[in-house]
């Protein structure tokens, strides 16, 4: 229930915000959420929706979606050191 209440948001500011509204709740919803996968799949949409005129001299044009999946492998070790030492 916590991933849709947290999922929704983020979409509806994907969909009907600016980009400096949606990036920084997209990153603080991979920071907060544990393994927050659907995060990738919102980058992607984010990829799909506006990624054309973001990097036109890369030919990998899922910047965002791999942005995300990155963000979150980093958290995950990073979330076992915080709650060893917590």
């Amino acid at each position: 229930m916590r991933r849709f209440l947290i999922s929704v948001p983020v979409l509806l500011s994907i969909i009907f915000l600016p980009y400096w509204v949606y990036l920084p709740l997209l990153l603080v919803a991979l920071v907060v959420v544990p393994l927050y996968w659907e995060g990738m799949i919102l980058g992607f949409l984010m990829d799909v929706l506006y990624g054309s005129a973001i990097h036109p001299g890369i030919s990998f044009n899922f910047t965002f979606a791999l942005l995300s999946l990155m963000i979150i492998l980093i958290m995950i070790p990073l979330r076992e050191r915080i709650r060893i030492h917590a």
